[in-house]
């Protein structure tokens, strides 16, 4: 299968804890490439406090892999976004446009505390909706809040959020907890797409897997939803449950 979409990716060099180098970006992008990816979209941390990344360092990073991906005809087309860690200092970035949401301005991606969403998210997630940001929260099944009681997620989706699956969770890449929701996740169909949440060339053979046993299990249609169809509604802003 091919024509797949990546919208979570940490392919871009000295950044944050994804690739060290320029040569493993490339190992990763080709991996993904022969595990059917035809696109990517980098999506640096930018977490203050860890990562303290704005708008601007991450494009500057960006901006030096770029040479390397031009004339190449076996890695998949890159663009470029981040990972917003959803405190109240990103947040505010959001709403003064200084981040960096998907290209379009459509939707950005959100990263939470493993714990438990902010009591203030929805209000938040409406403050974002009112500037037709849609809310992509990254890999949800990690967040220990959700392992028990996933209503919390149910009501953020319905109301507009857009939930992204680690396809490594499928497959126990982050433990037993994070695998059993995300089976969970998956088959009350909370998902709106998957990503591979790539740091290393590694990491690909866990995303195969991932792939593997959403087509076992629900079909190749199910994957066509999570992989094409599902991230390119995210990109557009066109997300509906």
């Amino acid at each position: 299968m091919s024509g797949f979409v990546d919208l979570h990716c940490h392919c871009v060099p000295n950044i944050d804890d994804g690739v060290r180098s320029t040569e493993e970006a490339l190992q990763l992008l080709r991996a993904l490439r022969t595990a059917g990816f035809e696109r990517v979209v980098a999506t640096p941390h930018m977490r203050p406090g860890l990562f303290d990344n704005s708008a601007a360092s991450i494009r500057d990073a960006f901006e030096r892999l770029r040479p390397a991906l031009e004339g190449l005809n076996d890695v998949p087309e890159v663009s470029l976004s981040s990972e917003h860690y959803f405190d109240d200092v990103v947040f505010g970035r959001l709403l003064e446009g200084t981040c960096l949401p998907y290209a379009g301005g459509r939707a950005a991606l959100l990263e939470f505390y493993d714990v438990e969403f902010m009591p203030s998210v929805a209000a938040r997630f409406f403050d974002l909706r009112r500037r037709r940001i849609v809310p992509v929260i990254a890999h949800p099944e990690r967040y220990r809040g959700l392992w028990k009681n996933h209503d919390r997620l149910t009501s953020l989706v319905d109301a507009g959020a857009a939930a992204l699956l680690d396809l490594g969770a499928l497959v126990g890449k982050y433990g037993a907890e994070p695998e059993r929701c995300a089976k969970k996740l998956l088959k009350e169909g909370l998902y709106h797409a998957a990503c591979s949440d790539a740091h290393r060339p590694s990491d690909v053979s866990d995303v195969v897997k991932g792939i593997r046993f959403i087509e076992k299990k629900y079909g190749s249609d199910e994957v066509d939803l999570l992989l094409h169809q599902g991230p390119l509604e995210i990109l557009t802003g066109s997300v509906e449950r």
